[in-house]
């Protein structure tokens, strides 16, 4: 069509500088252009399109750009000719979107514009209705925006986003622009076309920008844009641009922002990494599922120097799924999806967030009824100081979604450890304590984030004892390690029918009773679940008690030993 426009011009180099080269009606930048397209008009060489010139002209400055939107009843094609010929431009419209054409205030020569349709069959009238606009240095989303550089070759808009988002910045002109947006950290730039305009997509965070449109330095790679299509013919530094932001909360996308209530779609390419980026402003509770039905799916988790990682915590179809669940502290986090084994595919991410109401501590005292919040960070366990004013009979436990839990406790001679006595990969320690200082020390098997610690415990009124002689209505506590025995000496002064119990709220009690032919054991008994009992008539004379647990690996706690006839 340029070309065809073109061989309307003729030779313009016998007619002088000030001379035209075809004659048309004259209008001022601002002026109304009308007129119809019929088989009386002008015809284009190469197409048989027929055509409609209009020369516009300077009018009094008002530093405003004009803007034109064709109104036609044909699909149409706007090109601009300097006096002697030369194109300056064309714009061809598509469906949807119709042409316009932009004159800027620095606009100084007379232009021959020509309105024609896009084939021979295209016939009817038209008209180009202008409107003027203000200089405007709010940007606002969906709302075009028309402006000019300013004698420098600079302009700039600013920009507020209320909500995280992806947005996407058009821009439409006539000569070699560079677009820049510059706010919360980040800066982008653009050079590439897009459905005939300069195209700018970035995920952002809330927050206030600027927006920048520059001219191009001479051999400038940006110079490349140039040559944009566009739906928009431009004269001299006028130029539109329209934001529009979405807001990401569902749909597919493999990068951005995650927030509260998000769940969205994304694919994975083999051996690659999907990454997203998570601010937070106050201490929160997040849970990240990533579940996928193609691939194993690991999800990594770093920033403010916490680094987390999980593979199968989220069950799921193949039980591959990763879940994530952590309290997080303010600062920003990036959150990397990817594959076991390099593999890829479709998959689902969803975030829930809630603000963290507990006290988050990774170490120092802890009291008896005391629970609090800690993470571990993968770089070792986190300590705490338990002391004692007198003997108890404590309780420790750990749990944790994100990891495997492994519970410490060592002081005053004892040290005893459990891994999953809590049950779901939690830990639990049962024991009694002399009065002391002790250390509590919260470790993971595998894995990394947040965790519950909580103690509770009463004051006992049993003798605390490991061994010794125990008598007909004594009852003691002692401590079993894993893999140990307690041995006491049980005496009786006459004959009589004794009841031995062995019990724990984390053991599974294995009793003994050995001496003077007597060889009896038991592990659970009727009424006491894991624990267990001996009932058994007995001669005066001294007995072997042992109590160890069925679990020679692990069993391990307070173990509380009762005699009664």
């Amino acid at each position: 069509m340029a070309a065809g426009l073109a061989l309307l011009a003729g030779c313009s180099e016998r007619q002088s500088e000030e001379a035209r080269f075809m004659s048309a009606p004259e209008a001022k930048v601002g002026d109304a252009l009308s007129g119809e397209l019929t088989t009386a008009s002008s015809i284009n060489l190469n197409d048989g399109a027929r055509y409609s010139p209009h020369w516009v002209c300077p009018g009094e400055a008002t530093g405003a750009v004009a803007s034109y939107v064709l109104d036609a009843a044909f699909p149409g094609v706007l090109a601009a000719f300097g006096k002697d010929g030369g194109l300056r431009g064309v714009a061809e419209g598509r469906e949807g979107a119709p042409l316009s054409l932009l004159v800027g205030a620095g606009h100084k020569a007379c232009t021959l514009i020509v309105v024609s349709g896009s084939d021979a069959t295209s016939f009817g009238p038209y008209r180009l209705v202008p409107q003027a606009h203000a200089s405007a240095e709010q940007l606002l989303l969906d709302t075009p925006l028309t402006g000019s550089l300013g004698e420098d070759g600079k302009s700039s808009h600013v920009m507020t986003l209320e909500q995280a988002g992806r947005l996407d910045l058009a821009l439409a002109s006539g000569g070699a622009l560079v677009l820049s947006l510059r706010g919360e950290g980040r800066e982008e730039r653009v050079q590439a076309c897009a459905d005939g305009e300069q195209r700018l997509e970035a995920y952002l965070e809330p927050g206030d920008y600027r927006v920048e449109v520059t001219a191009a330095a001479t051999g400038n790679a940006m110079t490349a844009t140039s040559g944009c299509g566009s739906d928009t013919l431009v004269l001299g530094n006028a130029y539109r641009l329209m934001a529009s932001a979405d807001d990401l909360a569902t749909g597919m996308r493999n990068e951005g922002p995650l927030r509260g209530g998000d769940s969205i779609t994304g694919v994975l390419e083999g051996g690659a990494q999907n990454r997203y980026h998570l601010n937070v402003d106050e201490p929160s509770e997040v849970s990240i599922e990533l579940s996928s039905a193609q691939f194993d799916a690991l999800l990594n988790l770093e920033g403010e120097g916490l680094s987390l990682s999980n593979d199968d915590g989220g069950g799921g179809i193949n039980g591959t799924d990763a879940l994530l669940e952590t309290v997080l502290l303010p600062g920003r986090y990036e959150v990397a999806v990817s594959g076991y084994g390099a593999a890829g595919g479709d998959y689902t991410l969803e975030m829930q967030r809630s603000a963290f109401e507990g006290e988050l501590r990774n170490d120092g005292e802890i009291l008896l009824e005391e629970s609090l919040v800690g993470i571990l960070d993968g770089s070792g366990p986190n300590s705490y100081r338990l002391t004692l004013e007198e003997a108890a009979s404590i309780r420790v436990m750990l749990g944790s979604s994100s990891f495997d839990a492994v519970l410490r406790l060592h002081g005053n001679g004892i040290d005893i450890s459990d891994d999953d006595s809590g049950g779901n990969l939690d830990a639990l320690l049962s024991a009694v304590l002399e009065p002391g200082s002790y250390t509590l020390e919260a470790q993971s098997y595998s894995g990394a984030g947040a965790y519950r610690l909580e103690v509770v415990g009463d004051a006992i009124e049993e003798e605390l004892r490991n061994g010794g002689e125990v008598r007909v209505g004594d009852a003691v506590i002692g401590t079993l390690s894993p893999g140990g025995t307690l041995d006491y000496e049980l005496v009786l002064e006459e004959g009589a029918t004794i009841v031995l119990e062995a019990t724990s709220p984390t053991a599974d009690t294995i009793l003994s009773l050995s001496g003077n032919g007597v060889e009896i054991e038991n592990d659970d008994a009727d009424g006491l679940g894991l624990g267990s009992r001996i009932t058994q008539y007995l001669e005066a004379g001294r007995y072997g008690v042992g109590v160890r647990t069925w679990d020679v690996g692990g069993g391990s706690g307070a173990i509380r030993l009762e005699v009664r006839d």
